[in-house]
């Protein structure tokens, strides 16, 4: 199913949760994979979309709605 191909690459992750250090990073590890889950599951290139989110952080903006990888504007 969609969500079994989804979860399969965190199988692996969650033997090596307990090397995360802090709860802090494991939340930022679930977030990071969620992102990237967004991206495949919307026919984003999860490259080309970190390239422009933080191209766009960079240069100040911070409405973070319009930064999502369906709304970012990538093809």
């Amino acid at each position: 199913s969609i969500a079994e191909r989804f979860i399969r690459p965190l199988a692996g992750e969650r033997k090596n949760s307990l090397f995360f250090g802090s709860d802090r990073m494991a939340h930022v590890s679930a977030v990071y994979h969620t992102i990237i889950s967004t991206c495949k599951m919307q026919g984003v290139s999860v490259l080309d979309y970190f390239k422009r989110f933080f191209s766009e952080i960079v240069k100040g903006r911070r409405d973070y709605e319009h930064l999502l990888p369906l709304t970012i504007g990538l093809e």
